[in-house]
């Protein structure tokens, strides 16, 4: 271990004035951090007295880009914050010492080295620890588990003297461990017990795929196969026995990277509730425990039943948690889980519960593989190997539960996208509530307003929102977002479907609220006007002329609805849609002379106006959230329209 892992000790002590509450947090990681940090942004650390204790020796780092440690070997590299971080924040740290014991009664925590101390509120992110399989040997000199730093320091000095490794784990973190290990020069091969790869994240044909990469690389792959036992050699090679009746494998050094187990053991010991099966301390949308004055957030943290071995949701709980401690109301509805797969030259996505039953779409092309999950018409996961630019998309319409249409769906089946697009549009031009940062769930609204609170640089963007911060995928979808900081220019696609749009709402409303022309009791005494009203066929044209309209507009809406119709630009056609829409009460305006007419007339003019104004507020609302309830208030108000229109067709020529 080089110089800059060598541990120290670090402890700093802030006297706070009288009156503010005793915020102890137990944990230093990256969730525990990250809730100081809001703090502090939300200007509510002025509020508290506040407490953080770490088991380890150092403060807070990036355990996401932990692996990145075996390149550059240097822990402040990894440092969240910096060295003076708590003396900045004005908080106390204490590092290099467990939490062993909480008193509910009296509030207060002891540590290992015997200090009590106090608290008013309580928070545990003590994260997780690794799960190592209850096998003989299992504490052998050679055997390493993957979590920390120090973990990391005793590994790279045992690969100085060994050739083969067996990484046990075929989940994200197995194979980027046997991609490092790789890197240093060792043969690798990965032991996964289930049948394949990522097991709960990716069909056979994915893993397949990944596998095969994995093949290039030269590392080896075993599944399906479980370890029943570790056995020492004279020359101090491991055996790693398996079940099944295979051979066993042969090591210089076994690295567990099997999965983690949330670290309930405090909660445990102080009576908290915590869940049965794989544990965690059980808490509720305020992230509140069974005890009222204590909070559990991160991988310790079971909610509803699920205990998120990620730091994308910790961050999350981490926020929400903040905003109730500043005085606000906030609530975690759970988290759609976004897994990557961070190796050179090979990409990885995950997102949402595979493990929901439903229909499945699949693409796939040399090299690339994508799959989505269907409930009913609502997307609820979706995966990736290799580049797939409409991730962020995909996240939101799972976050959201989104219906995806049936021309969206066959044609992800034919060409591996959603949209007819072959270009993708600017960050800028992106609805709001797509999402840039899948890792935090971060939208394009949420940056925009941060780029014109805190700037357009990329730091302040990450600083203010954290996108960027997890794994990094999102950081040119940031950059680009942040040198386009003024809104684009309006495209002449944009611009004319807001005139068009504006003209059809404006129609309306002056059919609505005009002056109906009046009839005079001669035509001798009317103007050109109402002798124009008065012809026969100056009505027929103009009806006629507003049917072929109204038909038009419907066969430009089948650009969007029917997969067979796939030539040009969907824009224009909404732009020739809705201009059609806005003639069509131009040529109704000259039809009626501004009379909304009586009885069953009236009930036509009623739904035909209202079709108009709901489609023009769609589209004038294009990529906004309530453009969704328009768009969909306008094909309930359509689907009349036929029938009305026929009866009033043939109710005048019969008549």
């Amino acid at each position: 271990m080089n110089e800059s892992t060598a541990p120290e000790r670090h402890r700093g002590t802030v006297p706070g004035p009288a009156g503010r509450r005793r915020l102890v947090v137990v944990g230093f990681g990256m969730v525990a951090y990250k809730l100081v940090e809001r703090l502090a942004a939300l200007e509510a650390l002025a509020r508290y007295e506040v407490t953080v204790i770490g088991e380890e020796p150092y403060p807070a780092y990036d355990r996401a880009h932990l692996t990145g440690w075996f390149e550059h070997r240097d822990r402040r590299r990894l440092e969240l914050g910096g060295p003076d971080w708590s003396r900045d924040m004005g908080i106390r740290a204490v590092t290099g010492t467990p939490v062993s014991s909480i008193d509910r009664d009296a509030k207060a925590v002891r540590t290992g080295d015997g200090e009590r101390i106090p608290y008013d509120l309580l928070v545990l992110a003590t994260g997780s620890l690794v799960f190592v399989p209850p096998i003989e040997g299992a504490d052998a000199d050679g055997v390493f588990p993957y979590r920390t730093i120090d973990d990391l320091g005793r590994i790279v000095q045992r690969a100085a003297r060994a050739r083969r490794a067996i990484v046990v784990g075929g989940g994200v973190l197995g194979i980027e461990v046997a991609d490092a290990l790789r890197r240093l020069g060792l043969g690798v091969v990965v032991l996964e017990a289930g049948p394949c790869l990522m097991r709960r994240q990716l069909d056979w044909d994915a893993a397949g795929l990944l596998e095969a990469r994995l093949h290039e690389l030269r590392i080896g792959i075993v599944a399906g196969a479980r370890s029943r036992g570790i056995e020492t050699r004279e020359d101090g090679q491991l055996l790693l026995a398996l079940d099944g009746g295979r051979p066993p494998l042969a090591a210089d050094m076994i690295v567990m990277a099997s999965g983690v187990r949330p670290r309930d053991d405090l909660a445990r010991d102080c009576g908290l509730a915590v869940a049965s099966g794989r544990g965690g301390i059980v808490v509720d949308d305020e992230l509140r425990t069974t005890d009222p004055a204590i909070h559990a957030i991160g991988e310790c943290a079971s909610h509803d039943g699920v205990v998120y071995g990620l730091v994308a949701p910790g961050f999350r709980m981490a926020e929400v948690l903040a905003n109730i401690l500043a005085g606000g109301e906030s609530r975690f509805r759970g988290h759609t889980p976004a897994v990557r797969l961070r190796l050179p030259g090979i990409e990885v996505w995950s997102l949402g519960n595979h493990s929901q039953p439903g229909t499945h779409g699949v693409w796939r092309d040399e090299g690339s593989y994508r799959q989505i999950a269907m409930w009913g018409r609502r997307l609820v996961a979706a995966a990736a190997v290799g580049p797939w630019d409409e991730l962020g998309f995909a996240q939101d319409a799972i976050r959201q539960r989104r219906r995806i249409l049936p021309d969206q769906t066959q044609r992800f089946v034919q060409t591996g996208r959603f949209a007819d697009a072959a270009v993708r549009r600017p960050v800028a031009e992106w609805p709001a509530s797509a999402m840039v940062c899948n890792c935090l769930e971060i939208t394009r609204g949420a940056l925009s307003a941060a780029v014109a609170e805190c700037g357009s640089s990329v730091e302040a963007l990450a600083k203010s929102t954290g996108a960027s911060t997890v794994c990094g995928f999102c950081r040119p979808l940031v950059a680009e977002l942040a040198t386009g900081a003024r809104p684009p220019a309006m495209s002449r696609e944009s611009a004319s479907l807001l005139t068009a749009a504006a003209a059809a709402v404006l129609l309306a409303l002056a059919i609505v609220g005009g002056t109906p022309l009046p009839i005079p009791a001669s035509v001798q005494a009317g103007h050109v006007w109402d002798i124009l009203y008065r012809e026969g066929w100056w009505r027929q044209a103009t009806g006629f002329t507003l049917l072929g309209c109204v038909l038009a507009a419907a066969v430009f809406s089948l650009r969007k609805r029917w997969r067979r119709v796939g030539w040009g630009d969907l824009g224009w056609w909404r732009v020739g849609h809705t201009a059609l829409g806005a003639l069509a009460l131009a040529v109704l305006l000259g039809h009626t002379g501004l009379r909304l007419g009586s009885g069953f007339n009236q009930v036509l003019m009623i739904f035909f106006l209202g079709a108009t104004v709901l489609g023009g507020a769609t589209a004038a609302g294009l990529g906004r959230r309530y453009a969704r309830l328009t768009f969909w208030l306008h094909v309930l108000i359509v689907w009349p329209l036929p029938v009305l229109i026929a009866f009033h067709v043939l109710a005048t020529y019969y008549f």
